[in-house]
């Protein structure tokens, strides 16, 4: 695929398999001989070659192109589950530039998936809505391909759901659990989930992904916008209303970032105009304990 390829291009690709492994081959090209990017989303299954180690467990292809020698590290050294939880509630539909929230967030699930299966860890994913899809962690050969037919096929609808509707799904197996939304909550829908899941032990990252519009009121003269899950409307001049609406969502976004941060979890902002790359590359160089968001 051409790397000159647009954003809205590659959100286009129906073959989900291929934008998800574009993605991963990009962002991890010569970055992850024995380098941890986060706690336990990782390309460090591999490390240096010492002597005594079993040379089938050398990774020749990884010799040919870094020129030193590196061993994959056993499935029972790193192996952990990641679960992904896409919002998949009305307001992911949201479209500016021919990219929408939903399909910006699942290319992202799709690649952050591939990885867990290249790593032998076991996936899942929560697609969440009043009506949610639930594919439970595995780290079966044929799992990554269930996973990505389910994504291929789904549409954003209905509201984000109550913690209630999603605990039976999360409290499983500790390990990471990654969460991609727009965070338009409705009550503290996503705030709950968060506490929650740190409760339980669970390395959190939670990725606010918006539209650059969306994030700056960009748009000119009077504009129509209406709540896609309410279908509320409201007309006005967002010349005249950006500089509290900028403010109002400046505070926010601090509010979630106070209330989801803390030792195990991350919180991050992307807009849909970013590579999505680079946003995959954030979100595996998170670092879970005690840093702040990139």
């Amino acid at each position: 695929m051409s790397a000159s390829i647009s954003i809205a291009q590659l959100a286009a690709v129906r073959d989900l398999a291929l934008v998800a492994r574009t993605l991963v081959d990009g962002t991890m090209f010569g970055a992850h001989p024995g380098k941890q990017l986060s706690a336990g989303i990782e390309f460090s299954q591999y490390r240096a070659y010492q002597p005594g180690d079993d040379l089938r467990r050398v990774d020749w292809k990884l010799v040919a192109r870094a020129d030193r020698y590196f061993v994959r590290e056993s499935e029972t050294e790193t192996s952990i589950t990641i679960r992904v939880v896409l919002d998949a509630s009305r307001s992911m539909a949201h479209e500016e530039d021919g990219v929408s929230k939903w399909a910006y967030a699942r290319m992202l699930a799709a690649a952050l998936l591939t990885v867990a299966a290249r790593q032998g860890d076991a996936g899942g994913m929560v697609l969440a809505n009043d009506q949610p899809v639930v594919i439970a962690p595995s780290r079966e050969s044929k799992h990554l391909q269930r996973v990505l037919h389910v994504l291929e096929s789904a549409v954003p609808a209905g509201r984000f759901p109550p913690w209630r509707m999603l605990e039976p799904h999360l409290v499983g197996a500790r390990g990471i659990t990654i969460v991609l939304s727009d965070l338009h909550e409705h009550a503290d829908e996503l705030r709950a989930v968060a506490r929650k899941l740190a409760a339980l032990g669970h390395d959190l990252l939670v990725l606010r992904i918006l539209g650059p519009k969306e994030r700056t009121l960009g748009w000119t003269g009077p504009t129509l916008f209406e709540d896609l899950e309410t279908g509320a409307r409201v007309e006005l001049d967002p010349a005249a209303a950006r500089t509290a609406y900028r403010a109002r969502l400046e505070a926010e976004t601090l509010a979630l970032r106070d209330a989801i941060e803390g030792p195990t979890s991350w919180f991050g902002v992307v807009t849909t105009d970013e590579p999505p790359a680079d946003a995959l590359r954030r979100l595996l160089r998170a670092r879970i304990r005690g840093a702040a968001a990139l």
